[in-house]
């Protein structure tokens, strides 16, 4: 018999009572079909019991649109309510989502039923498939465990593909090209780009990897976008960072919409390099964008007669004159980075008006170079604090990183294979299947999934972190064990993928101190709360930045800048809150992630847009509806980080 918990805290492992029959390679697909089968009738009849019985006790549903018009995922106390449909016109309740979607015409996929085993003592037997719905063509994965002598899903991942009459111009549906045209192409893009005889249809404010993977998905569903940049140049939020910047993720999770890195593509990029890729990205995908343009937030509003934003866009020419534009626009989408707002400080300290040295945020570092022979302090003990402590390091700097809270650390040689060798990398899925496998686990299972990863990655990284605890540098498993991906989607910081620093923090090159700054004395002193003292040229605080109130602020408005909905961190489910998700300002969406999340989300969020440009985009079937129409059965929230020991 299966173990059952509230939650929960392990995989379905054969000790607890999951382990299949050892003859079950034989029956793989007739298991899969009837499981499918079962599946399928209950979405045709919109039998929320039927439907909940092909689920484990303690399984989940994440939804991606095809049901939910939502990001969702929903325990199996709670699929049972949200499926079933209530055909008596007496109750007040509207119909449940079932006979809404009209889900039909269910197929394996590409990739036939297989069974997996992520773990010795973890079996699953993983379903694909596809089918359609009123909107659209639709994916889905589930992974089936052997549960009570019948195989159930722990987990099912639905996915809204399409939008039904308006396929993607990709592949057969591309566009055909023009002969004999009045203009040479160079003309009819600088056409196109300036908007002079029409409005974009959609704006979006930020010319980053997102900003222009979103223009990118619009484009191909014929959805005409504008991408403004306050910056000169395309890729600058990348170029004009500090010198020594280089991605920490391997390239083979990095590949953007419709345009691969070419295969000689270095692992690790310089921050440089991308930004110069993203130029190329802009005029291959036929972009529109402007640089040097940015909103002004008082002369920019929601219309709510025509449903309209009235935008104004206070744009620098090339040859350096201003110009106003104005444009009438259905959605506008923030796409300015995850951190949001402006570089963050700390309150300023007794002293540091005054103090001899300089004192500056990481993001207006620029090299080490300008500090050789000097001595540096760099406050923070994350990514940034890392890389700049490694650029001061390589350029004869005497630095020292200060170290206020414990910090997660894996080497990239052993920690990427081990957390996406398996999905990204030279002999794996291609990305659009290896994205969908990834999406398809609720962040409730990734946890436990990573729990595992970590206990064996802390053994691989054993010397390594021996190594930083005899340094002084405080490392830890991650809340509960789980390694960085929680403070990730929580507070997207609190981690180091070491690609040298860790090391120099072994050798000495780093030296680190623990604890807090008291205050910025004469001859450029630096007071620590323990009471002691050092001099200092030069102190960077790698410290973020203010968030997203801000960045509303000054894009549309200070009526919306306390009012919109939460943006990064985990919601009831788990789900990210914000993301290409209803925001609470009207036609309004936030897009941030890295560069592996992009591709899915960008095309989440034009999907959406598409649809509600059309008229066809229902209600969205949240968990604040579900909780208000009384049907969470199971009331548990998800936590992704808990007994936290003090990290902050």
């Amino acid at each position: 018999m299966a173990t059952y918990l509230t939650a929960p805290s392990d995989l379905p492992s054969h000790e607890r009572g999951f382990k299949p029959d050892d003859n079950v390679e034989h029956k793989v697909h007739s298991i899969a079909q009837h499981w499918l089968s079962t599946f399928e009738r209950a979405t045709a009849t919109g039998d929320g019991e039927l439907f909940a019985s092909t689920f484990a006790q303690d399984g989940y549903w994440r939804d991606i649109l095809a049901f939910t018009n939502d990001y969702r995922s929903i325990r199996t106390p709670n699929v049972a309510k949200a499926a079933q449909f209530y055909p008596r016109p007496s109750l007040i309740r509207q119909q449940a989502i079932f006979p809404k979607v009209g889900a039909r015409d269910f197929v394996f996929g590409l990739k036939e039923p297989h069974l997996e085993h992520p773990f010795p003592d973890v079996s699953f037997l993983t379903v694909y498939f596809e089918f359609a719905t009123n909107i659209g063509p639709a994916s889905g994965i589930a992974r089936l465990v052997y549960e009570d002598v019948a195989w159930k899903a722990f987990t099912v991942f639905t996915l809204l593909e399409g939008v039904q009459d308006h396929p993607q111009r990709v592949g057969a549906h591309r566009a055909r090209g023009t002969h004999n045209d009045k203009l040479s192409y160079d003309e009819r893009r600088d056409e196109e780009g300036e908007f002079l005889d029409s409005d974009p249809e959609v704006l979006i404010v930020g010319g980053g990897h997102n900003g222009l993977a979103l223009a990118a998905q619009l484009n191909s569903f014929g959805v005409r976008s504008l991408v403004i940049d306050r910056q000169k140049r395309v890729g600058d939020n990348w170029r004009l960072r500090y010198r020594s910047l280089s991605l920490h993720d391997p390239v083979y999770a990095n590949h953007l919409p419709f345009f691969p890195f070419p295969s000689n593509w270095p692992i690790f990029t310089p921050a440089g390099k991308l930004a110069n890729f993203l130029e190329s990205y802009v005029d291959v995908l036929e972009i529109n964008t402007w640089c040097e343009s940015e909103l002004d937030p008082l002369r920019t509003a929601f219309d709510e007669r025509t449903q309209q934003w009235n935008v104004t866009i206070l744009r620098t020419m090339p040859d350096g004159s201003k110009q106003e534009r104005q444009f009438k626009v259905s959605h506008v989408v923030l796409a300015t980075g995850l951190g949001g707002g402006k570089p963050k400080m700390p309150a300023p300290f007794p002293g540091q008006d005054t103090w001899d040295g300089k004192v500056v945020h990481s993001s207006g570092h620029g090299s080490g170079a300008q500090w050789k022979g000097k001595k540096a302090l760099v406050v923070g003990a994350c990514t940034s604090g890392h890389d700049i402590s490694v650029d001061f390091a390589k350029n004869g700097v005497d630095v020292t990183m200060l170290q206020r809270s414990p910090t997660f650390v894996m080497s990239v040689s052993k920690g990427m294979p081990m957390m996406v060798g398996g999905l990204y990398g030279e002999n794996t899925p291609p990305t659009d299947e290896a994205d969908r496998i990834a999406e398809s686990n609720p962040k409730s299972v990734v946890k436990l999934f990573h729990k595992r990863i970590i206990k064996d990655l802390a053994e691989a990284d054993a010397d390594l972190l021996s190594g930083l605890k005899k340094a002084g540098f405080n490392a830890w498993s991650g809340p509960e064990g789980s390694g960085f991906i929680m403070m990730a989607l929580e507070k997207a910081g609190g981690y180091y993928f070491s690609t040298g620093g860790s090391e120099m923090i072994i050798s000495g090159d780093i030296k680190v101190k623990q604890g807090e700054i008291a205050s910025f004395d004469p001859n450029s002193v630096v007071t620590f709360k323990d009471g002691s003292t050092e001099q200092f040229d030069v102190v960077v605080f790698a410290t973020g930045y203010t968030g997203f109130p801000d960045t509303v602020r000054a894009t549309v408005g200070e009526k919306y800048a306390n009012t919109f909905n939460p943006v990064w961190g985990l919601d009831e489910e788990g789900e990210i809150r914000g993301v290409c998700r209803e925001s609470n300002i009207p036609n309004l969406y936030f897009l941030v992630g890295n560069l592996s999340a992009c591709r899915m989300s960008s095309k989440v969020l034009a999907l959406q847009i598409v649809q509600q440009r059309l008229g066809v985009f229902g209600e969205r079937y949240t968990y604040a509806k579900q909780k208000a129409d009384g049907d969470i059965v199971d009331g548990k929230k998800f936590h992704a980080i808990n007994g936290v020991n003090g990290h902050n």
